[in-house]
């Protein structure tokens, strides 16, 4: 049987290495987020400027994702859900005045009308981490792929303090979503390694897929 699961959560939380474990060892299709260097770029440079057009593009690349998943006869996994989007980064957006209300309004707008076409996936993962954590794997995540991620570097300055409201928006958008979930601590989880390899074929590999395969099963 056929089946989607989206993975959403902050940046570094271990949403593609979870997607690469699903695709790896239940032969899942893997749809990655659609990362562009210069728009990120852009839009780390100067949020204000640019948080428009970004959220236009990710929102319009997240709905290419999620078409090619729906038409697709394969089972699929991604690290992004449509929803975060809107309630996460349209949001945070918003609230920091990076966006007007009517900038808001016609994002909002776009993503009511796309939906209509996507079914909700069978199961969304919720890898929580905290910002302690998270810096520290962007940190070693800019050694490791260069610039193309370069534009993160920001978000490890003493005091800025964009990935600790991400994790706020989340944890407050997670108990309304209305569809099959499950909540992770992603620090309960080691899937990767010190020299930052997955651990597909280990003991905790094993027990978190019996966990998403049992929540799995109660879609239906």
């Amino acid at each position: 049987m056929k089946h989607i699961i989206g993975i959403m959560g902050n940046i570094s939380a271990g949403k593609t290495t979870l997607c690469k474990l699903i695709e790896k060892r239940w032969d899942y299709v893997f749809y990655p987020e659609e990362v562009d260097e210069l728009v990120l770029n852009f839009y780390y440079g100067d949020r204000k400027e640019h948080a428009y057009n970004t959220q236009v593009f990710f929102l319009s690349s997240r709905f290419r994702n999620w078409w090619h998943m729906t038409i697709s006869p394969n089972s699929g996994v991604t690290d992004r859900i449509k929803e975060e989007d809107i309630h996460i980064f349209t949001e945070k957006n918003y609230r920091d005045k990076f966006l007007s209300k009517s900038e808001k309004m016609i994002l909002t707008h776009q993503f009511d009308a796309m939906k209509h076409n996507i079914p909700e996936p069978d199961l969304v993962i919720y890898p929580h981490t905290e910002v302690d954590e998270l810096k520290a794997r962007i940190e070693r995540r800019l050694l490791k792929e260069g610039k193309v991620r370069e534009g993160e570097r920001g978000l490890l300055a003493t005091g800025d303090n964009y990935l600790e409201d991400l994790n706020v928006l989340y944890e407050e958008f997670y108990p309304r979503y209305q569809g099959n979930k499950l909540w992770i601590d992603s620090k309960d989880w080691k899937l990767v390694d010190d020299e930052g390899s997955i651990r597909y074929e280990s003991e905790e590999a094993d027990k978190l897929l019996r966990l998403i395969k049992v929540t799995l099963d109660q879609s239906g």
